[in-house]
């Protein structure tokens, strides 16, 4: 919704610029914290449908365990990286914070929009958390992994 609006704004100000001569102002404002929240939404859906590049080094149909195996590994890893984001997004946000930044021409404070970001990340790293969970029970042959139709 976020990049929709996003779009729509950028669609107006390059019209008024062409037919009046005249920016909207503060259009960059709004792009630069919009972008920004609708990317970090794309984290969380994208890592639950488990939709990200995957590497096959070894083919699961020979070496099955060992496959399972660095798949749980690399999930692991990617909920550490995603912790560690979501971390220093937290960190970034209070800094913004306590320096009271705010957009270039709109004014509008910076800060909450980075706690919003930072939340959606600690959302991701739930979810790959579930992931992780998953993808051990694979390893232990609990859960069996169903690969998502593209039909």
């Amino acid at each position: 919704m976020a990049l929709l609006f996003l779009a729509l704004l950028t669609l107006i100000d390059g019209l008024a610029r062409w037919l009046l001569n005249q920016p909207i102002e503060g259009v960059r404002d709004v792009a630069a914290v919009a972008i920004a929240l609708a990317v970090s939404c794309c984290l969380p859906v994208g890592l639950m449908e488990r939709s990200n590049i995957v590497i096959r080094a070894l083919p699961e149909a020979r070496w099955p365990r060992t496959s399972r195996a660095l798949d749980a590994v690399a999930a692991i890893v990617v909920a550490l990286i995603m912790g560690a984001m979501a971390w220093q997004f937290m960190v970034f946000a209070s800094k913004m914070a306590k320096a009271g930044e705010t957009t270039w021409i709109l004014k509008i404070p910076t800060a909450p929009f980075w706690y919003g970001v930072s939340s959606i990340l600690m959302c991701a790293v739930l979810v790959q958390i579930i992931v992780v969970v998953l993808e051990l029970g694979r390893c232990w042959g609990r859960f069996e992994h169903r690969e998502r139709s593209t039909a």
